[in-house]
């Protein structure tokens, strides 16, 4: 749980960094951004990095959840098991922290959420949580 906690905190702190490395103004055309990312390549490359950072982290995280409410969805019983309130308490922060992202910068927030998400689905392995049967 404390790793699970460590990305949550990784997620956040690196979202936070990619919106102030990764400035967008509204509205930006491409020519403006161009310019922008030739004549300060460093802010683009810390803002990228720290862009994969976060999705990746937030996409372990939301790949999780997903887990934990499968495995709660197949076997109601482990709802007395301390991790069946682990998994909402999670939900909640994590949503919680695109918020406060989405507060910060709208545009970069979505775009953060909408990678984490898709790569959060796409890695899950439904062999690992018997939904797929061979």
């Amino acid at each position: 749980m404390f790793f699970i906690l460590l990305k949550l905190f990784t997620g956040f702190i690196s979202g936070i960094l990619f919106i102030k490395f990764f400035p967008v103004s509204i509205p930006m055309g491409i020519s403006d951004m161009i310019v922008i990312f030739v004549l300060e390549p460093a802010g683009f490359v810390m803002g990228m990095t720290f862009f994969l950072i976060s999705f990746i982290a937030n996409a372990e995280i939301i790949r999780s959840i997903i887990e934990w409410t499968a495995r709660l969805l197949k076997n109601m019983r482990s709802l007395k098991h301390i991790d069946a309130l682990f998994g909402p308490l999670l939900s909640l922060l994590l949503i919680g922290g695109f918020f406060v992202l989405l507060v910060l910068s709208p545009w970069e927030a979505f775009a953060l959420f909408c990678f984490s998400v898709i790569y959060g689905i796409i890695s899950l392995d439904f062999k690992k949580i018997n939904l797929a049967e061979d």
